[in-house]
């Protein structure tokens, strides 16, 4: 018994030894690296907490944007097009618009200056609204064809078919292909202008005096739109008469 007792004595000094050991490793470990992790961890912290309090500060930002052109869209609702003008215009020389909300401000404006014929008013407000569209791809289309409306109305057709043919360039995703079509396989254009720019294309390029490019562009627009019937017939027309 005496001998069982020294030997389970013994056992338990061993074992509390290495105990005593791993514990100092650990405490050692900690002294060393201790810092390093925790100091990971508040960086780790940090980060997330500033991704999450950034996409935050990005909806309020949103939402303070739109509010600043609110009162502009309730008069365009109404038809009220001369104030909504001067609500745009005032909220645009504020300097407080910025990105989305200037480009949908801008292009706004430009709409109702088109209308009213001021060409040059209409085509700095396009621009400027091309200029802050950025990829989205609704304004930043609106804005580039309403420059070329306004190249064509002034009699730039050079300028006008620049940017169509961008514009069709970026934005038509169509191909034509039937079998695709009937598949449904056939990509879909990232904006719903792109047959009214094909259109628009074949005019200019008429009054270009580049017929090739005209026939071209009309039969290009046959074979892409010709489930359009609008466009469709126009393209028809206008090769017939050629």
């Amino acid at each position: 018994m005496i001998g069982l007792r020294e030997n389970f004595k013994h056992g338990s000094l061993i074992m509390a030894n290495e105990s005593n050991n791993n514990q100092s490793e650990l405490k050692a470990f900690f002294v060393q690296h201790g810092t390093k992790i925790a100091v990971a961890f508040v960086i780790l912290f940090a980060i997330i907490a500033g991704i999450v309090q950034y996409k935050e500060a990005r909806k309020v930002a949103a939402a303070e944007q739109s509010e600043l052109i609110g009162m502009g869209l309730t008069y365009l609702y109404a038809g009220e097009k001369d104030s909504a003008l001067v609500e745009f215009e005032n909220k645009i020389a504020s300097g407080k618009l910025e990105g989305l909300a200037l480009a949908k401000a801008s292009l706004l404006a430009a709409n109702i200056k088109y209308e009213k014929r001021d060409y040059d008013g209409a085509a700095l407000l396009f621009q400027n609204s091309l200029d802050n569209a950025g990829s989205v791809a609704l304004v930043r289309s609106a804005a580039m064809h309403g420059l070329a409306a306004v190249k064509m109305e002034k009699g730039d057709f050079s300028a006008a078919a620049n940017f169509l043919e961008k514009y069709i360039a970026e934005f038509g995703k169509r191909t034509g292909d039937k079998e695709d079509r009937y598949q449904k396989d056939e990509p879909a254009d990232e904006v719903p202008m792109v047959a009214d720019a094909m259109w628009k294309l074949t005019l200019v390029y008429q009054q270009l005096g580049a017929s090739d490019k005209a026939k071209a562009t009309a039969e290009r627009l046959l074979h892409i739109y010709g489930d359009n019937r609008a466009f469709a017939d126009k393209a028809r027309k206008f090769l017939a008469a050629l």
